[in-house]
């Protein structure tokens, strides 16, 4: 029984792929065109600590997600593990900056989460700007893939109070659409409309049959606390997160990077 319980919670710490297939209508298409699809890769919640087997297990998950053929890479936030358990922050901070963009041929955004809210958000700013990273704080940019045009809206951490609704402009309205947050209660902004990705709840990390997680640190309807949800005005992807946080255990969540494919209609 004990080594079939440790079996269960060693699988779950091992990182997988998850994929998954949807439709988002964000465009007015006219009856020539087809949809647009993209591939994208997500990545939440590494909770790094700062030694050198951990920055090596993260290079192997970003050196696996490197094989996919992905037109952007979304990083949801929750970089670090506890930053008081981290002497020489700076260093860690710029190791782990150097890393999360070291991977080659692949468009990628960046936006914070609390956990660089507790550690100095300005200067994870400053450092991914260093690595000529796209960091997003409240901020939208259009990106040329190699398809098509695309509008990435990177809002703040609603659960640190970072959270300030900017809406798209005009010069994105016939192009697909991204949000990306951090603590997925941001996505229910009543403003907001279209596809979020999301991360910070790790599916609860620790989650049983029937009673569900035991705790999800976040004011995210239920329903929207792991996986796909949707609404009339929103459709939500919330990532299970590559990390733990308080506990290195997870029972009932399996440490994920997700591979969406997408098509916008």
């Amino acid at each position: 029984m004990g080594l079939s319980f440790y079996f269960i919670i060693s699988s779950n710490l091992k990182t997988r792929v998850n994929k998954v297939s949807l439709e988002i209508e964000d465009l007015v298409l006219n009856k020539d065109q087809q949809p647009i699809s993209l591939k994208l890769g997500v990545i939440g919640d590494t909770h790094t600590p700062k030694n050198n087997n951990s920055y090596a297990e993260l290079i192997e998950v970003l050196s696996e997600v490197n094989k996919y053929e992905l037109d952007l890479l979304l990083f949801v936030g929750d970089y670090t593990n506890n930053p008081r358990k981290v002497l020489d922050f700076n260093k860690h901070r710029s190791k782990l900056v150097k890393i999360l963009t070291s991977v080659p041929n692949k468009p990628s955004v960046f936006i914070l989460g609390n956990y660089e809210t507790w550690s100095k958000p300005v200067n994870w700013i400053n450092e991914f700007k260093k690595q000529n990273a796209n960091i997003l704080e409240n901020e939208i940019s259009i990106l040329s893939l190699s398809t098509t045009d695309i509008c990435i809206r990177g809002l703040g951490d609603f659960y640190t109070k970072r959270f300030k609704y900017v809406e798209f402009p005009e010069t994105c309205k016939n192009k697909p659409k991204i949000t990306i947050t951090h603590d997925p209660a941001g996505a229910f902004n009543p403003k907001i409309r279209g596809f979020v990705v999301s991360g910070h709840t790790h599916c609860g990390q620790i989650s049983f049959p029937i009673i569900g997680p035991i705790w999800i640190p976040s004011e995210v309807p239920r329903e929207a606390h792991c996986g796909l949800y949707k609404d009339n005005q929103r459709t939500v992807f919330t990532t299970s997160g590559i990390g733990t946080t308080i506990l290195p255990i997870r029972i009932g969540t399996q440490s994920e990077w997700d591979l969406l494919s997408i098509n916008f209609k």
